[in-house]
């Protein structure tokens, strides 16, 4: 199972609260602590840990971030050979604030200012992988990427999570398109998710679609195209942060292995539920996920 992506790497900073603070005010944080991030970036790091063979590809800043995030892909067994990193450029960064209150997260972000410039990618790897994986973010960048992937018969996997300017030029290319239930309702105007989907399937008509919907579970369609829903595993959350990165990686590696949609469904929603009862993301030990 080779696995290339490309998309949104970020450099995270995660802020551990009690709750959520009262605006103009001040509070202590229980724990404050740096991680790679992005929905690219999670979703291959979980494939590795599971069992496939990852690579990240595009275009990175020329700043400490950008260093801390190639060496911790390097650290989880992810190839960066082809990683490029741009002069002068401003990583991609984020700041959470995790609720232990709430159970939830809210994110603060800056896109930086890496270019979405496909004359700068390096794309030798998407040719030898069974499958690319990308996110709608450097949309240019992951159109060539997709175009060189359907030229060499190499799967697509969009992770579908945000309705992106122009995310409707990458969708035709999306051989296992893993869409959020906020991304088909904003993209067809339905808000009946059962709905939504039916039409963006019919749309598209992918190898895959399966919509995630947090931990009401979610819809896919079987491989005959009926529709079907999956119930999520229920779990003392502690941090739900990455939880919709790590169905998707884990969902990948699963199909690439030869599961089938349901199973692959089965497979991934647990590992995520797994993910939210642990603080953090790629630290954690999925050994007990493996597929090899």
């Amino acid at each position: 199972m080779k696995i290339t992506g490309l998309g949104a790497c970020v450099f995270d900073t995660l802020i551990i609260s009690e709750s959520y603070p009262v605006e103009d005010t001040k509070r202590k944080a229980k724990e404050v602590f740096f991680s790679g991030g992005g929905p690219v970036g999670n979703a291959l790091v979980i494939a590795e840990k599971v069992g496939a063979d990852c690579s990240v590809v595009g275009l990175f800043g020329d700043d400490a971030a950008a260093s801390y995030l190639l060496s911790d892909f390097a650290k989880y067994g992810v190839n960066i050979k082809d990683a490029v990193k741009i002069k002068n450029a401003k990583s991609f960064t984020s700041y959470i604030i995790l609720s232990e209150k709430d159970k939830t997260r809210t994110i603060l972000f800056d896109r930086g200012s890496v270019p979405d410039d496909p004359s700068l990618l390096k794309t030798d790897k998407i040719a030898g992988s069974d499958a690319l994986h990308l996110d709608g973010n450097y949309l240019n960048c992951a159109i060539k990427a997709a175009k060189i992937a359907k030229e060499n018969g190499v799967k697509v996997s969009l992770d579908a999570g945000g309705l992106y300017d122009g995310i409707e030029r990458l969708l035709p290319y999306a051989d296992m398109l893993i869409p959020s239930a906020e991304f088909v309702t904003g993209l067809t105007g339905e808000k009946d998710l059962v709905t939504a989907a039916k039409k963006t399937y019919e749309k598209y008509k992918p190898e895959v679609f399966v919509v995630t919907d947090g931990s009401r579970g979610g819809y896919y369609f079987t491989e005959n195209g009926d529709l079907r829903k999956y119930e999520s595993v229920k779990v003392e959350a502690i941090d739900t942060n990455g939880a919709g990165d790590t169905f998707h990686g884990a969902f990948l590696a699963a199909y690439l292995s030869g599961k089938n949609i349901e199973d692959a469904c089965d497979f991934a929603k647990k590992v995520a539920a797994y993910k939210c009862g642990k603080k953090g993301l790629r630290e954690i030990d999925f050994k007990q996920f493996s597929l090899k």
